[in-house]
């Protein structure tokens, strides 16, 4: 049970970094077409093949989408950095257990976050479906969350 929660945890939160790292790229100065832009293109695209995504579906879902660039950016910059002060803080074999443990929880909320955001995005996304696509979509989450049970039983 322990194990499953850890998996679940460890597959929002690479669901958060991955699905959303394009707010990073918006914030590096990068083009629209370049940052969110391309990720909800892709993620649309991909949902539509995945699922046969009706015209208005798509809509709804960039829309969607759309909206959470305000909601993840801020976000992603934060970890950005809260990734950064881990770096600084143990460069050059320097360790300060305290200091990594308070920048370690700083970071774990930032990642609470992400994932709490994530999952409310696919229960939004989980309402603009059909009977039968969230059948699929509930499917192709049991994959995702196999392979990742998988790479961590045999280490990646």
């Amino acid at each position: 049970m322990r194990n499953r929660r850890f998996l679940t945890a460890v597959l929002a939160v690479g669901g958060a970094l991955g699905i959303f790292a394009w707010a990073q790229n918006a914030s590096d100065g990068a083009s629209a077409a370049t940052g969110p832009e391309r990720f909800i293109n892709h993620r649309v695209q991909h949902l539509t093949r995945r699922l046969d995504l009706s015209d208005a579906q798509q809509q709804q879902l960039r829309t969607l989408l759309e909206q959470q660039v305000p909601r993840f950016q801020p976000l992603m910059q934060r970890l950005q950095a809260q990734k950064q002060e881990m770096f600084n803080a143990t460069q050059h074999g320097q360790f300060d257990a305290a200091k990594v443990s308070a920048l370690a929880n700083q970071q774990s909320q930032t990642m609470a976050a992400l994932i709490v955001a994530r999952q409310e995005v696919e229960a939004q996304i989980y309402n603009l479906l059909t009977p039968e696509q969230r059948i699929k979509f509930d499917q192709m989450q049991q994959h995702r969350l196999q392979h990742a049970h998988k790479w961590m039983e045999h280490g990646g």
